[in-house]
């Protein structure tokens, strides 16, 4: 169908077919579908970018992570040095044609030390003897008849148990009375 229309002045006809405006629509349709197909890519692009941020960090995090982990003891151990440094002294001070008291008093003393380090750390020793057995706390080694003792109460300690922050690290050793 043709549509007939007079320009001004020179009385011209011109004519648009529906053809002409069928192919702009088409021109339309193509730019519109090229642009959101640039939109794609942009946002496509964009998602590559942040999943490889996102792995970057991840694999940053577990590099931390180890590092972390692999140095976490390293005050404690820079403490246990000087425990080192005392028993090296001790044992290179030792004479065995001296008084063997002095080593046994240099042992106690690197031993309150030691101590000492543990509960910094935040480590605290259970006190087991005369208790009611706990298995949270304690480990029966052994059982004997007490009649000092009431039935099921720790009546010697073999190994000392330790806690920390509130969890048991090393249970106590036992032996309980029956």
């Amino acid at each position: 169908m043709d549509d007939k229309k007079i320009d001004g002045d020179e009385g011209e006809v011109k004519t648009s077919s529906s053809e002409d405006m069928q192919a702009d629509a088409e021109n339309e349709k193509e730019q519109e579908i090229s642009k959101l197909k640039d939109e794609v890519k942009a946002a496509n692009d964009s998602y590559l970018r942040a999943l490889a941020e996102v792995e970057n960090i991840r694999k940053r995090t577990a590099r931390e992570r180890e590092e972390y982990v692999k140095f976490a003891a390293l005050p404690l151990v820079k403490k246990m040095l000087t425990v080192i440094d005392d028993l090296d002294r001790a044992v290179s001070m030792y004479d065995p044609e001296q008084n063997p008291e002095v080593l046994v008093k240099g042992v106690e003393m690197i031993n309150t030390r030691l101590k000492e380090i543990v509960e910094q750390e935040g480590a605290e020793a259970l006190h087991a003897v005369g208790k009611p057995f706990d298995p949270q706390y304690h480990q029966p080694l052994a059982i004997e008849q007490n009649s000092n003792y009431p039935e099921n109460t720790v009546i010697e300690e073999l190994q000392k148990g330790y806690m920390m922050h509130g969890r048991v690290i090393r249970p106590s050793l036992v032996k309980v009375s029956n």
